[in-house]
Parts: C-alpha cells; structure tokens; sequence
C-alpha cells in the first residue's frame, strides 16, 4: 500500500532514536569504562537489527496482520527497553583488567553476555519496527529507506548538539519523548477515540524512563580508569569541565597531582627542583596532562629531564613545540635557551584551556613576544610554513592527547619535521616504553623509513635514541651526526642516569647501562637476562633494524614494526593475527591500546557465524516458496556486498576526513550526516526507477565507481593541498566530497529490496536482515585490513564490492521483472 509521505514520519522518529541511543552508549563506555569494549559490545548488540528481520521472514504472516497494533506498541516498548537497559548495563560489574587474565576472563565474558542481553531488546524491537515499515508499505520501499536514513542523519548530530550543554550519561533523556509521537500517529481507534488515554499512557512511560536515566542513573567512572583515584582523593576538587562532542573534560586539583615528566634520579647532586605541583586534565576519564597551578614555581627541574638534551645540542634556537604538555613547555623552552618558540595544541579544547585564561600560569608566558601558540595540527602548520627550525620538539604527552595525533608520528610527518629543520637542526621524537620497547623501535624505523624518502643515504648516520626506564626520545638530526654531539649525549645521560641506546659507532660491549631493560621474548616466552651486566633491549633491537637490510624485517618479528603512514595511521597496531596462539596466552602482558585489534577479530568471527544463520533459516522456512537458487545466490551476494561496501566507505571517509579536520568527533559528524542524509534523497529519488530498476542501478554503479576511480590515486594528495583552508570552508568541501557519492549509494538498496515485494514479500525482511548483519561484519573486517595494509586499499575493496552488486543485482539479464 502506498501512503502519504506524512506517515514517515514515525519512521523517521524511531530511526532518529535509535542512532542517538547507539552513539550514547558509544559514550558512555567511552567515559565509564574503555571504548574498544564499548565497540565490542555495541557492534554484537547491532545485529539486534539483523535478527528482527530474520524472525520477521519466519513469522512473516503474524507481522502482516497484527502491523498496526506493533506500530503502536513498539515505540512505547523502546521506552522500556533503552531504560532498562541503560540501568542494568551501570550495574553490570564488568572488569577489563580481569578480562586480560587467563585465569578470570571467562567470569568477565558471562558480563558481556549480560551487556548484550541488556541492550539487546531495544535494537531487535528497533529493527522490528523499521523492518515492519518495507514489509507493509513495500510501495514506498525507497521513501520509507530515505526517511530511515534521514532520521538516522538527523539523531546522530542533534545527540552530538546536545553533547555541548549536558553531562553524557543523562543524553539519553532527551529523546524519550520522541517515540511517544511515534506511537501516537497509529494510535489503535479504541485510543484515538479516547486521546487522553493515550496522553496518560504515554507520560507514564516517559516518567519512568526519565526517572531511570536521571533519578536512578548509576553511571560513573570505573574505579580502573585514571581518573578514578584523583577524583576520590580526600579535599579533591574539580575546578574546571567542558562537556563536548569531543569528551567529558575535567580539571582537577588536589595534592597528588604533578607535572608528568621523565625526571633525573640525580637530580638532588644537579641541584635541581623537584617537578612542581600541578592541575590534572582529563578526558573521559583518560588523563591528558597537567596544566600550569600557579605562575610561580621554580623550574630548573627541566634540565633534569629526558627533553632537555635538543636544547644543550642546539642552544638559543628557534624551537617549534608539536604540543605544550599543558602550556609548561612553553616556559620549559625558554627556560632551556630557546631564542623562540612557536607552538601548536591541535586539539580545539586543550588550546582554549591554554590561551583562554583557564590556566592562569601560561597566561604571561603567551603574552611574551618570543613566544606563538596556534591551534593548527602539525600537517597544517608545516605546509604553510616558509620558516626553519632549528629544534622540532613533540610533546611526550601528544600521542594520547587526541585520535587525531597519531598522524604526528607517521612517515609523512617525520619527512615534514625533516624537511623544515636549519642546516643543522634536530628532530626530537618521544615514545613510552614503559610497556613495550618495540613500540620504540617501530619509532626508529618511522624515522629511518623517513629519511629514505627524504632522499637521506645513511639514515642510521642521522639517528639518536636515548632513554629512561619509562620513556624513549629519539633524534632525527639535519646532518650526520658529530663526534662532538655524540659525546654530548653520553655526558648528559651520564649525568642524569639515563641510557645512551644508540648513536652511530656505537659498542654495546662498551655502552654503560644505567637502567636495566631485559629482552622480553613472546615467541619463547622467555626474558632474556645477563645476571653480570645490565642489558638494553632497545639497544640490541635498534641495531637489529640497522644491521639487517631486508626490507620486510620490520613485519618477520613476532611484532609488526612496520611504520605508520597517513594511509595506515595506527601507531598501536603491532599484533599479527598469525600469532593469535601465542598473544592469548600472554594477553596479560599485551597493553591496552592493542587489545581493539583482538576485539575486532572477535567481533568479526562473531558476526561472521550470526551472518550465516541470518542466510539459512528464513531459506529452510520459505524452501518451498522461495525463488531459484541463481536468484537467491545473486541476492546474498547483492545484499551481503551493500552491507560491506556502504560501510567500508563510510569508514574510509571519516578516516581520512580525521586528518582533513584535525578532529575525529568533527569528521565523524560531517560524514555520517551527510551519508546518511544525501543517501536518503537518493533512496527518495530511486523510486523514479522502481519500474526500470536496471537503469536506476547502472546510473548509480556509475556515479560510484567514478568517484571511487578518482579518489583511490587523488584523495589523500587533495587533501594535503587543501589542509591550509579555513575550517568552515573545510566543512564545505567535504560535504561536497562526500554528497554525490552518498546519493548514488542510496539507489541500490531500495531498488534490490522492491524486488522482494508482493508474492515473495516474506523474503523482504530477510534481504533486509541479510544487509544488516554483513554490515556488523564490515566494520571489524574493514577495521582489520586497514590495520594491516591501509585505507585506501578498503577503498579498492569497496570497489570491487559495487561492481559485485551491479554485476549480481537479482533480476533477470533480458528483462525487469524477478525470475
């Protein structure tokens, strides 16, 4: 039956919720505990929608005739469900650290378990409802599509709207009353005629869902995140927060809180001061750095430091700061002998901390005429720059600052830091081994491979590294290195007990070793330990790279050691899946940044099994009903190859927008919203084709693979070119980038499904299930591949996914009608 466009509208309304929801508890595991389990649980909760569709097929002829009342009541049932969920999934005593010990992490996996039971209700009863709309109105298939996708645009940027102005974990509050006007429009006629009935029903429920979200809101801090100590430190107090899309931001002030920084044990014989009291920042819970407490302290402490040894190098030098570590080394530069200094805090909310007068002890310094602070990201500042420096200096703290900074540390960047130093300048590179040292060694490699590109000979002439217990500095320096800088490096570490881990000509027989660092081996599971002499195992790694001239020695290791690229920016991407044996044996011993990797190949082998189920049982239900098993095989893999290129571009472009940006949360805004809301004019105006559906297709195969064709080559070096631009204009551009695209992925979908309607209408809510579930395995295995070889080779995948769909579109060669 077709129907007014009006009476989308309730779809609109509960596709809007259910994004919002979704994104919410994004954010909230993002705050309350770790974001990669978030994604696990999240992702698997997802074919909630898949599953709906599957029991729709099965039961197709109970949907068909009691829809109207399941109109009615589903939305009031979401109610239900996004409450209660939302309650039990605060009360849910899940525990990461447990889940990295081989002995406990079954006790955590039944918590898992319960988070999907939790959530799982709300997404399968969404799902019921969307799927209900292509079952019942299959005319309006391509309206219906579009108001689904354009409720889904519109959810996901009012939530990040609101995430400006209210605390995360009470979001969720301000859409409840939204399903009851879904409800409303079908209200049953024994309630229309009674509305006030309806009235006291549906404010009932809207009562008690707000009462849960808010009253009866058990959210918080799990007491393993970093904030959790400081926050519960008698006399604590937090003295600033910024709530945003971007995170919960908190500042906090008690006496535990001090400058985080690499500090000389001999700092008493140097005649140093200690590290000055400090406030802490924290994002979600995540500690970012330390600002500024006053504008009074003594600060020779910071020539006890790991940092300090660019400035004894290169005296009275034009520094530029890639980070401030809270505004602290901008008074730390200038304390150290540099002439000026320009710095840069990419990330929009730590800037205005620094320079907006909320940390009062960087204000003087930001006054003081040797001294620039601006907001650009390294790629920005660097390709509008004529100036050279003679000391680029990266904060210790920027890595974990914001997703964004990873592109700091790739290849691209390092050849950027390179070819802007003097004649004589140094790169000064940090990376913290207080869990892995490979992560150190992958950083020499990222410089070596950077200088190659530079058109550098002898890369390793041109290298430094150093180190503390904790943490690593490597050197990049202009020329090759002296004599003369290297016996300055001894002396300093000497001095400071720190460890000199290489410089060219260097004798590890001879190399004095301050602080012990063993060779850790996970192959054999053994550490490696000279019970006469200290060892250094960044030393004998490094020169490993050095001396070995294959050039896929970095990936042979149990390590993956190849370096980040801006197509493949994932500093923490070492595990190989071919190890899988061995890292769940010693998963207790694999840092945190690294278990999202072991999260996608579970969400992935997950989705991979539910996806087939989703395939064969409405087949064993419908056997004797179905169509011929060539249509049915076209089907799977048209619908399967949707549900995987749609969203392998949808990835690709936040991606790559994160660094057009300089701003994850920015990209992942413009991209989704204008996906989704240029697909659903798409699905709008596919409807025009619905009786030549070929035609509509090839049109829309066409405009995709065109795209595709350009960008794969062009993307990345148009951005590069484009970096410079005014934000706003930024916005423009990829929403233009992005908006032809989107509209030609929004033909295929509809038109695919209207092949399904009328006498075969109980395979429609299976084509739909069937596109659901290959999305949930699209993100993992998307994720996984870009982690492996890179964004743009996902973008050759989606590709080659649009060809499969046109060239498999389920209808016949010679005419257009189903066979």
């Amino acid at each position: 039956m077709s129907q007014p466009t009006v009476h989308l509208v309730p779809l609109f309304l509960v596709s809007l919720v259910s994004v919002a929801f979704e994104i919410f508890l994004t954010r909230y595991f993002a705050i309350a505990s770790w974001s990669e389990y978030g994604y696990w649980v999240i992702s698997i909760t997802m074919v909630g929608f898949a599953t709906s569709g599957v029991v729709m097929s099965l039961f197709k002829d109970f949907f068909a005739r009691y829809w109207q009342r399941l109109l009615f009541g589903l939305p009031l049932a979401l109610i239900v469900c996004a409450a209660a969920g939302f309650y039990l999934t605060t009360l849910n005593p899940f525990n990461p650290l447990e889940f990295q010990n081989p002995h406990l992490w079954f006790d955590q996996l039944q918590n898992i378990w319960l988070y999907y039971a939790a959530l799982f209700p709300f997404f399968f009863f969404a799902g019921m409802y969307i799927g209900l709309y292509f079952l019942v109105f299959q005319e309006d298939i391509p309206k219906a599509y579009a108001a689904d996708l354009a409720g889904a645009g519109a959810g996901a940027l009012l939530i990040l709207i609101a995430m400006l102005w209210m605390q995360p974990f009470y979001l969720m509050a301000l859409f409840l009353p939204l399903l009851t006007l879904a409800a409303a429009y079908h209200l049953p006629a024994s309630l229309r005629a009674r509305p006030a009935a309806y009235l006291l029903i549906a404010l009932t429920l809207i009562a008690i869902g707000e009462t849960i979200f808010i009253g009866f809101n058990r959210a918080g801090f799990n007491e393993y995140k970093a904030i959790y100590p400081p926050l519960h430190v008698q006399g604590n107090k937090v003295v600033d927060e910024v709530r945003s899309p971007r995170g919960y931001f908190l500042v906090l002030d008690n006496f535990t809180e001090r400058l985080d920084t690499d500090f000389s044990n001999n700092a008493s014989n140097l005649g140093l001061s200690g590290p000055p009291l400090t406030l802490g920042v924290y994002s979600d819970g995540n500690r970012l750095t330390s600002l500024p407490k006053g504008t009074r302290y003594d600060g020779s402490y910071i020539k006890g430091t790991l940092d300090a040894l660019p400035y004894e190098l290169k005296p009275k030098s034009r520094v530029l700061l890639v980070g401030t570590r809270g505004g602290f080394r901008l008074r730390e530069a200038l304390d150290l002998g540099a002439k000026t200094v320009e710095a840069i805090e990419p990330d929009a909310t730590l800037y205005d901390l620094i320079s907006a007068g909320r940390a009062t002890g960087s204000q003087p310094l930001l006054n003081d005429p040797r001294v620039h602070l601006s907001e650009a990201s390294p790629a920005m500042l660097l390709a509008g720059k004529d100036t050279l420096f003679d000391i680029i200096d990266v904060a210790s703290d920027f890595l974990g600052q914001t997703d964004a900074s990873k592109y700091a540390f790739t290849v691209e960047a390092v050849r950027g830091y390179y070819s802007s130093l003097s004649s004589d300048g140094v790169v000064s590179l940090p990376v913290s081994i207080r869990e892995l040292t490979v992560y150190a060694v992958k950083m020499v490699e990222t410089a070596r491979r950077a200088l190659v590109a530079a058109g550098v000979d002898k890369p390793e002439q041109h290298i430094l590294v150093y180190r503390s217990g904790w943490n690593a500095r490597i050197l990049i320096t202009k020329q090759p290195v002296s004599a003369a800088w290297i016996g300055q490096l001894k002396r300093f570490c000497e001095m400071r007990s720190f460890d000199a881990s290489y410089y060219p000509g260097i004798d590890p027989a001879k190399a004095q070793i301050w602080n012990d660092l063993p060779v850790v081996s996970f192959e054999s599971e053994t550490m490696r330990h000279d019970a006469d002499r200290a060892s250094d195992a960044l030393m004998e790694q490094t020169l490993d790279l050095f001396g070995n001239a294959d050039p896929e020695y970095a990936r042979q290791g149990f390590f993956n050691l190849q370096p980040s690229t801006r197509d493949r920016p994932f500093f923490y991407s070492i595990l190989q899946a071919h190890n899988i044996k061995q890292i769940l044996k010693k998963i207790a011993l694999i840092p945190r940044e690294e278990i999202g990797y072991l999260i996608n190949l579970a969400v992935l082998l997950q989705a991979v099994v539910f996806a087939a189920l989703v395939l064969a049982l409405p087949l064993v239900r419908w056997r004797r009903k179905r169509p011929r098993t060539g249509v049915i095989v076209e089907a799977v893999l048209y619908f399967a190859g949707l549900g995987l290129g749609f969203l392998f571009l949808e990835i690709v472009l936040i991606e790559k927008m994160a660094f057009f940006l300089n701003d994850r949360t920015s990209a992942f805004a413009i991209v989704l919203s204008a996906m989704l809301v240029f697909s659903g004019l798409g699905s709008f105006f596919s409807g025009r084709y619905l009786h030549q559906p070929r035609r509509g297709l090839t049109l829309a195969i066409i405009v995709i693979i065109s795209w595709m064709a350009v960008a794969i080559p062009f993307l990345d070096d148009m951005m590069v070119a484009l970096i410079n631009v005014p934000f706003a204009l930024k916005v423009v551009l990829a929403t233009v980038l992005v908006a032809p695209l989107s509209f030609a992925l929004g033909f295929p979908f509809p038109l695919g499904l209207y092949l399904f309607h009328g006498e075969r209408s109980h395979f429609l809510p299976w084509a739909w299930s069937l596109n659901g579930a290959f999305s949930v395995v699209s993100t993992p295995l998307a994720n996984l591949i870009a982690i492996d070889t890179g964004f743009r080779v996902v973008l050759v995948l989606s590709l080659l996914l649009y060809l499969m769909v046109f060239l498999t579109f389920p209808v016949a060669k010679n005419k257009d009608i189903l066979a």
